[in-house]
Protein backbone atom coordinates (compact mmCIF):
# COMPACT_ATOMS: atom_id res chain seq x y z
CA UNK A 1 0.00 0.00 0.00
CA UNK A 2 1.14 3.09 -0.89
CA UNK A 3 1.05 6.72 0.61
CA UNK A 4 -1.99 7.82 -1.47
CA UNK A 5 -3.89 4.57 -0.67
CA UNK A 6 -3.70 4.78 2.64
CA UNK A 7 -4.82 8.45 2.70
CA UNK A 8 -7.80 7.07 1.02
CA UNK A 9 -8.06 4.59 3.29
CA UNK A 10 -8.06 6.75 6.28
CA UNK A 11 -10.81 9.17 5.35
CA UNK A 12 -12.87 5.79 4.97
CA UNK A 13 -12.01 4.84 8.33
CA UNK A 14 -11.30 8.20 10.31
CA UNK A 15 -14.39 7.24 12.61
CA UNK A 16 -12.08 4.11 13.56
CA UNK A 17 -9.24 5.89 14.58
CA UNK A 18 -11.28 8.65 16.36
CA UNK A 19 -13.27 5.56 18.41
CA UNK A 20 -9.01 3.81 19.17
CA UNK A 21 -7.86 7.80 20.57
CA UNK A 22 -11.13 8.12 22.72
CA UNK A 23 -10.58 4.67 24.08
CA UNK A 24 -6.87 5.68 24.60
CA UNK A 25 -8.23 8.36 26.94
CA UNK A 26 -10.62 7.03 29.03
CA UNK A 27 -8.35 3.96 29.32
CA UNK A 28 -5.63 6.12 30.67
CA UNK A 29 -8.12 8.15 32.66
CA UNK A 30 -8.90 4.93 34.79
CA UNK A 31 -5.20 3.84 34.74
CA UNK A 32 -4.30 7.20 36.79
CA UNK A 33 -7.36 7.51 39.24
CA UNK A 34 -6.90 2.92 40.04
CA UNK A 35 -3.35 3.41 40.58
CA UNK A 36 -2.11 3.94 44.32
CA UNK A 37 -1.15 7.60 44.56
CA UNK A 38 2.90 8.37 45.36
CA UNK A 39 4.09 11.29 47.90
CA UNK A 40 7.37 13.33 47.74
CA UNK A 41 9.26 14.83 50.77
CA UNK A 42 12.65 16.36 50.76
CA UNK A 43 15.47 17.38 53.16
CA UNK A 44 18.31 18.81 53.19
CA UNK A 45 21.85 18.34 54.78
CA UNK A 46 24.74 20.56 54.59
CA UNK A 47 28.36 19.48 54.84
CA UNK A 48 30.41 22.16 56.30
CA UNK A 49 33.82 22.56 58.61
CA UNK A 50 33.67 23.13 62.27
CA UNK A 51 36.75 24.25 64.05
CA UNK A 52 38.47 25.86 61.76
CA UNK A 53 42.16 26.93 63.38
CA UNK A 54 43.32 29.58 61.05
CA UNK A 55 41.47 30.76 57.29
CA UNK A 56 44.08 28.14 55.66
CA UNK A 57 42.10 25.53 57.17
CA UNK A 58 39.09 27.35 56.49
CA UNK A 59 39.41 27.84 52.73
CA UNK A 60 41.26 23.79 52.39
CA UNK A 61 37.88 22.46 54.93
CA UNK A 62 36.11 24.29 52.48
CA UNK A 63 37.05 21.88 49.61
CA UNK A 64 37.14 19.06 51.16
CA UNK A 65 33.68 19.36 52.36
CA UNK A 66 32.80 19.96 48.72
CA UNK A 67 34.15 16.47 48.10
CA UNK A 68 33.31 14.95 51.21
CA UNK A 69 29.71 16.02 50.42
CA UNK A 70 29.65 13.77 47.00
CA UNK A 71 30.74 11.03 49.33
CA UNK A 72 28.32 11.52 51.86
CA UNK A 73 25.42 11.60 49.02
CA UNK A 74 25.99 7.35 48.06
CA UNK A 75 26.98 7.00 52.20
CA UNK A 76 22.84 7.82 52.46
CA UNK A 77 21.61 4.83 50.37
CA UNK A 78 23.51 3.06 52.35
CA UNK A 79 22.41 -0.20 54.81
CA UNK A 80 24.06 1.88 57.73
CA UNK A 81 21.96 4.50 56.62
CA UNK A 82 18.66 3.29 55.99
CA UNK A 83 18.22 0.32 58.48
CA UNK A 84 17.27 2.93 61.38
CA UNK A 85 14.99 4.73 58.64
CA UNK A 86 13.33 1.12 58.21
CA UNK A 87 13.32 0.74 62.09
CA UNK A 88 12.29 4.83 62.77
CA UNK A 89 8.98 4.81 60.09
CA UNK A 90 8.59 0.91 60.85
CA UNK A 91 8.37 0.47 57.34
CA UNK A 92 7.95 -3.33 55.55
CA UNK A 93 10.81 -2.77 53.01
CA UNK A 94 14.56 -3.62 53.67
CA UNK A 95 17.28 -0.88 53.04
CA UNK A 96 18.07 -2.39 50.01
CA UNK A 97 14.42 -1.90 48.75
CA UNK A 98 14.24 1.21 50.23
CA UNK A 99 17.69 2.41 48.21
CA UNK A 100 16.05 1.52 45.19
CA UNK A 101 12.83 2.99 45.29
CA UNK A 102 12.39 4.82 48.31
CA UNK A 103 15.22 7.39 48.66
CA UNK A 104 17.29 9.10 46.32
CA UNK A 105 20.11 11.37 47.78
CA UNK A 106 21.84 14.11 44.98
CA UNK A 107 25.06 16.71 45.56
CA UNK A 108 24.62 19.65 43.35
CA UNK A 109 28.47 19.65 41.36
CA UNK A 110 30.96 22.01 43.69
CA UNK A 111 28.18 22.41 46.35
CA UNK A 112 28.00 20.95 49.84
CA UNK A 113 24.43 20.26 50.04
CA UNK A 114 22.72 17.13 49.61
CA UNK A 115 18.73 16.81 49.40
CA UNK A 116 17.28 13.85 50.41
CA UNK A 117 14.40 12.85 48.32
CA UNK A 118 11.82 10.54 49.75
CA UNK A 119 8.84 8.95 48.26
CA UNK A 120 6.17 7.28 50.36
CA UNK A 121 2.43 5.71 49.94
CA UNK A 122 0.83 8.59 51.68
CA UNK A 123 2.15 12.34 52.36
CA UNK A 124 3.27 11.96 55.51
CA UNK A 125 4.94 8.99 55.20
CA UNK A 126 7.19 10.54 52.52
CA UNK A 127 8.32 13.18 54.84
CA UNK A 128 8.76 10.84 57.93
CA UNK A 129 11.25 8.80 55.06
CA UNK A 130 13.14 12.04 54.35
CA UNK A 131 13.07 13.33 57.93
CA UNK A 132 14.87 10.30 58.53
CA UNK A 133 16.92 9.52 56.44
CA UNK A 134 18.48 13.28 57.05
CA UNK A 135 18.59 12.35 60.74
CA UNK A 136 20.45 8.96 60.27
CA UNK A 137 22.87 10.48 57.45
CA UNK A 138 24.22 13.23 60.40
CA UNK A 139 24.35 10.49 62.84
CA UNK A 140 26.52 7.98 60.56
CA UNK A 141 29.09 10.82 59.75
CA UNK A 142 29.67 11.55 63.75
CA UNK A 143 31.21 7.95 63.86
CA UNK A 144 32.52 8.51 60.51
CA UNK A 145 34.63 12.00 61.38
CA UNK A 146 35.48 11.22 64.59
CA UNK A 147 39.26 12.85 65.06
CA UNK A 148 41.45 12.69 68.21
CA UNK A 149 42.00 15.39 70.20
CA UNK A 150 45.03 17.81 69.11
CA UNK A 151 48.28 17.83 71.20
CA UNK A 152 47.67 21.28 71.90
CA UNK A 153 44.52 20.40 73.27
CA UNK A 154 42.41 22.34 71.37
CA UNK A 155 39.66 20.18 69.02
CA UNK A 156 40.77 19.65 65.50
CA UNK A 157 39.23 21.12 62.79
CA UNK A 158 36.69 18.44 61.09
CA UNK A 159 33.67 17.84 58.68
CA UNK A 160 30.17 18.02 60.48
CA UNK A 161 26.84 17.12 59.09
CA UNK A 162 23.43 19.65 59.63
CA UNK A 163 20.30 19.27 58.58
CA UNK A 164 19.17 22.63 57.29
CA UNK A 165 16.20 21.92 55.65
CA UNK A 166 13.32 19.86 57.13
CA UNK A 167 10.99 17.48 55.66
CA UNK A 168 7.62 18.98 55.31
CA UNK A 169 4.30 16.75 54.22
CA UNK A 170 4.10 17.80 50.96
CA UNK A 171 0.16 18.83 49.81
CA UNK A 172 -0.22 17.09 46.58
CA UNK A 173 0.80 13.95 45.22
CA UNK A 174 3.92 13.74 42.75
CA UNK A 175 2.50 10.92 40.80
CA UNK A 176 0.56 9.33 38.68
CA UNK A 177 -0.58 12.35 36.78
CA UNK A 178 -4.39 12.00 34.99
CA UNK A 179 -3.74 14.31 32.55
CA UNK A 180 -0.09 12.52 31.40
CA UNK A 181 -1.81 9.12 31.52
CA UNK A 182 -4.50 9.86 29.55
CA UNK A 183 -2.15 12.18 27.12
CA UNK A 184 -0.43 8.22 26.93
CA UNK A 185 -3.68 6.73 25.88
CA UNK A 186 -4.79 9.31 23.34
CA UNK A 187 -1.18 8.90 22.05
CA UNK A 188 -1.52 4.75 22.01
CA UNK A 189 -5.04 4.81 21.02
CA UNK A 190 -4.56 6.89 17.80
CA UNK A 191 -1.10 4.57 17.19
CA UNK A 192 -3.54 1.75 17.54
CA UNK A 193 -6.31 3.11 15.07
CA UNK A 194 -3.72 4.49 12.14
CA UNK A 195 -2.27 0.47 12.28
CA UNK A 196 -5.80 -1.03 12.10
CA UNK A 197 -6.76 1.72 9.51
CA UNK A 198 -3.36 -0.04 7.63
CA UNK A 199 -4.25 -3.82 8.61
CA UNK A 200 -7.69 -3.24 7.02
CA UNK A 201 -6.93 -1.10 4.34
CA UNK A 202 -4.42 -3.74 2.93
CA UNK A 203 -7.14 -5.89 3.13
CA UNK A 204 -9.51 -4.53 1.35
CA UNK A 205 -7.11 -3.48 -1.71
CA UNK A 206 -5.56 -7.23 -1.79
CA UNK A 207 -9.14 -8.33 -1.52
CA UNK A 208 -10.13 -5.60 -4.55
CA UNK A 209 -6.97 -6.90 -6.27
CA UNK A 210 -7.73 -10.33 -6.39
CA UNK A 211 -11.35 -9.83 -7.14
CA UNK A 212 -10.03 -7.22 -10.00
CA UNK A 213 -7.50 -10.53 -11.40
CA UNK A 214 -10.37 -13.04 -10.89
CA UNK A 215 -12.93 -10.59 -13.25
CA UNK A 216 -10.41 -9.82 -15.62
CA UNK A 217 -9.32 -13.61 -16.28
CA UNK A 218 -13.05 -14.46 -16.75
CA UNK A 219 -13.74 -11.86 -18.64
CA UNK A 220 -10.23 -13.40 -20.67
CA UNK A 221 -11.89 -16.87 -20.45
CA UNK A 222 -15.17 -15.34 -22.64
CA UNK A 223 -13.29 -13.73 -24.83
CA UNK A 224 -11.46 -16.83 -25.46
CA UNK A 225 -15.06 -19.19 -25.92
CA UNK A 226 -16.25 -16.39 -28.18
CA UNK A 227 -13.15 -16.64 -30.76
CA UNK A 228 -13.55 -20.24 -30.55
CA UNK A 229 -17.44 -20.43 -31.36
CA UNK A 230 -16.89 -17.73 -34.36
CA UNK A 231 -13.90 -19.82 -35.97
Amino acid sequence: MNLSQYVRCLKDMWLLVVLTTVVGVLLGTAAGLLMPKSYESQAQVFVNVANPRSVTDLQMGEQFAVARAASYARVATTNSVLQPVVDTVHLDETPEELAESGVVATNQPNTAMITLTATGTSAQQAADIAQATADSLVEVSRSLETIPQAQDGQQPANVKLNVVQKAAVPQKSSGPSAAVNAALGALVGLIAGLLLVLLRGGRSLRARERAGAEHRATRRARAAVDDSHEH
